[in-house]
């Protein structure tokens, strides 16, 4: 073999072993490293870079670069015009904020031997931090009945997308966009409907810039009720003879505080066992009492979804006493604690809801 073709491979071997600066290929896109282009800055991969950085590089072969042929790109757009080029350097300072995510440059250049050159590199620009400071509902305690809306209002970084998720059973997500009403205010309002699932929802707002996302959840789950409705005329006539001579008649027309349900043999904070429990509780004879039971977990004292254990009706005994037997969940999670809701309903009459929140007993 040719002894000048093997001194030529051995010192092609030494050029790429021991130099950072390859030759670029004409006409094809390499990292900035590969294209005698050094000294780049905001440097290749580099992070956390401020959205005012200026763009520059070095080229290192000066001299042999046609000035006039140098065109400068970021995130593909010309911004030769607006650049300082010289066969040695080129520079360019942005009139308007880099854009937070990844950024692009492109150098397109010919040499003083006609051949035409490309080379890249990228950065990654740090917006502005998105802030979600809070996330406030229009819904108190009471639950939100079939026509009743809800209003979330999140306030956070201006100019971001924005929405609401409602979670419930911790499985199902409606997502409702929001509306930047003023400047870092964002609004959604929801209507209750008919066919709306009965039980505790969770309320998570949403601010997003690109892949970046931040969520704020409200501390306490809002309740949708449309199982149960205002009876039509209220309680006119509900109580005709009712109350004429003290209780006379045993519970005609009788009082809706003895229709409320109550528990008898646990009290609002009460723990439970993990295998499950049974529930006793008391109303008016022969009463319908709809009981509706959510298993939910907390993360740091805040609720985020959970699991329908018992969604049914029962129906108290001649002496009015009912009974729910409560299976363990699905699927056992720490800390775990039943809110349970109870309703009574006599002929038009229903009772207020009764409310208990019971907790898993904790083993030691």
């Amino acid at each position: 073999m040719n002894r000048s073709y093997l001194l030529g491979l051995s010192a092609i071997g030494v050029l790429l072993t021991t130099s950072p600066m390859l030759l670029a290929v004409p006409g094809m896109v390499q990292p900035a490293i590969a294209q005698r282009v050094v000294e780049v800055t905001p440097p290749s991969n580099s992070t956390n870079v401020s959205p005012t950085a200026f763009i520059s590089g070095q080229f290192d072969n000066a001299g042999n670069i046609e000035t006039n042929s140098v065109r400068i790109f970021v995130n593909n757009q010309d911004v030769t015009s607006q650049s300082s080029i010289t066969s040695n350097f080129f520079t360019y300072r942005p009139t308007q904020n880099l854009p937070p995510g990844v950024n692009q440059v492109r150098v397109e250049y010919r040499t003083n031997n006609g051949e035409q050159r490309t080379l890249g590199w990228s950065f990654s620009v740090q917006g502005q931090p998105i802030q979600l400071t809070s996330v406030t509902t229009n819904a108190g305690v009471a639950s939100l009945n079939t026509g009743s809306t809800l209003t979330v209002t999140l306030n956070g970084t201006p100019g971001l997308q924005a929405s609401v998720l409602l979670i419930q059973d911790g499985r199902n997500v409606r997502e409702l966009p929001a509306t930047e009403t003023s400047s870092g205010v964002y609004r959604v309002n929801y209507t209750v409907q008919s066919g709306d699932r009965s039980g505790d929802v969770a309320v998570v707002g949403r601010l997003r810039r690109q892949t970046q996302s931040v969520y704020s959840v409200v501390a306490q789950p809002i309740a949708f009720n449309t199982s149960i409705g205002t009876p039509p005329g209220g309680n006119t006539g509900g109580n005709t003879g009712g109350n004429t001579g003290g209780n006379t008649g045993g519970n005609t027309g009788g009082n809706t505080a003895e229709l409320q349900p109550r528990f008898t043999n646990y009290q609002d904070g009460g723990r439970v066992g993990r295998n499950g429990f049974t529930l006793n509780g008391q109303t008016r004879p022969n009463a319908r009492v709809q009981v509706n039971i959510l298993g939910s977990a907390t993360v740091l004292g805040v609720p985020v979804g959970g699991e329908v254990i018992v969604d049914r009706e029962f129906t108290a005994d001649a002496n009015g006493r009912f009974e729910v037997q409560v299976p363990p969940p699905r699927v056992a999670v720490p800390g775990l604690r039943y809110r349970i809701r109870a309703a009574a309903i006599e002929g038009n009459q229903v009772s207020p809801t009764t409310e208990i929140i019971l907790r898993q007993q904790i083993d030691r």
